[in-house]
């Protein structure tokens, strides 16, 4: 959204910066025809950080909301500068003022998009409560196949068997979307005490028909779970979403759900092999719309939605949900590919 409000001219800049290595002219200072773009390439955090390039000139980095932003071509002190360079000063007292309008600028304009966006999705009332409908009568049909839900799966028609799972992932999809403009119904309805392997099971078997067979993707199951838990309805959105993101993201063909059960507690991991992912992305990967370079690259449509709502849920069970990444080499396009588990963690109280 920030890289918007420059392309737009909303953000007013006297100087010359670079958003992720676009650079925007200033209005009153232009590009001084000297420095290139790897002049103000170094270090982007959440504290500004100052680079001097061999020009002389000073460069002010700030990454703001997985945006890197730079205050570029400034000088403060060199004295062997012509005057016209001499004086393009910009303090770092300005530059952190700057800084901070911008991200208070980005996160008013994403608090009135999101306050907009949830005022029209309440207009979807009508849409959730007949798709409610259509879950609970497609259920009914599909069970009429069998006495429990694996027998009643494997003996229904396949137009049964699809129409309850287009119901379910469409009940899903707009619960996700419900939780991200609503991070309070993560909570919403008691807690139920729950087979989380048997929730999971089920879950796997839809995703399987309706996702999985369009990327040749199989799911194994391994380990076992004795306990059950008392959980949210909103839980089911966790285990769906490292789903979904495996098989989205994975190389392999295979996908792992491993289940290892301690006491006092539970991890469920979802394991595939795909891109290598760096510890400054996987600090980012449950982050509001983050997305890696290699998921935006694979998959143009993703809006990094699931990881971040998976997130709410998981504090709003206070359970832990984590990612991480070992590397295994490369692949035959040299691309370095890693073992990526994502995982949570259940400790009973």
């Amino acid at each position: 959204m920030i890289s918007n409000f420059f392309k737009s001219n909303l953000v007013s800049h006297n100087f010359s910066i670079s958003i992720n290595k676009v650079v925007y002219p200033g209005s009153k200072l232009n590009r001084n025809g000297i420095c290139s773009k790897e002049c103000f390439n170094g270090h982007f955090g959440s504290k500004i950080s100052i680079k001097k390039c061999t020009h002389g000139f000073t460069h002010y980095l700030k990454e703001i909301k997985g945006v890197k932003i730079a205050i570029i071509e400034v000088v403060s002190d060199n004295i062997k500068m012509s005057k016209k360079h001499r004086n393009r000063k910009v303090s770092k007292i300005h530059a952190e003022n700057w800084f901070n309008y911008v991200s208070r600028f980005s996160k008013e304009i994403e608090k009135s998009t999101l306050k907009k966006a949830s005022d029209d999705f309440d207009k979807f009332h009508e849409v959730t409560k007949w798709c409610d409908q259509m879950h609970h009568y497609s259920s009914k049909i599909l069970n009429k196949y069998g006495n429990t839900f694996k027998e009643a799966e494997k003996e229904a028609p396949n137009d049964v068997k699809s129409l309850y799972k287009c119901a379910v992932m469409l009940k899903d999809s707009l619960e996700t979307t419900g939780i991200y403009f609503n991070p309070n119904a993560a909570k919403y309805g008691r807690k139920r005490t729950t087979d989380i392997y048997r929730m999971v099971d089920k879950i796997v078997r839809v995703v399987e028909h309706s996702e999985a067979s369009s990327f040749n993707k199989k799911i194994k199951i391994t380990g076992r779970v004795d306990k059950e838990y008392d959980i949210y309805e909103s839980f089911k959105i966790i285990p769906l979403s490292l789903l979904q993101n495996a098989i989205k993201y994975s190389s392999s063909n295979e996908i792992k759900v491993r289940f290892e059960e301690f006491e006092g507690g539970l991890i469920m991991s979802v394991i595939s092999t795909g891109n290598c992912i760096s510890d400054e992305q996987l600090s980012k990967l449950f982050d509001r719309g983050y997305r890696t370079p290699w998921a935006k690259k694979l998959h143009h449509d993703g809006k990094g939605l699931g990881l971040f709502v998976s997130k709410i849920v998981a504090d709003a069970h206070k359970l832990e949900l984590s990612a991480k990444s070992r590397s295994l080499g490369y692949d035959y396009n040299d691309m370095p590919q890693a073992e990526n588990v994502f995982f949570f963690k259940i400790v009973e109280k």
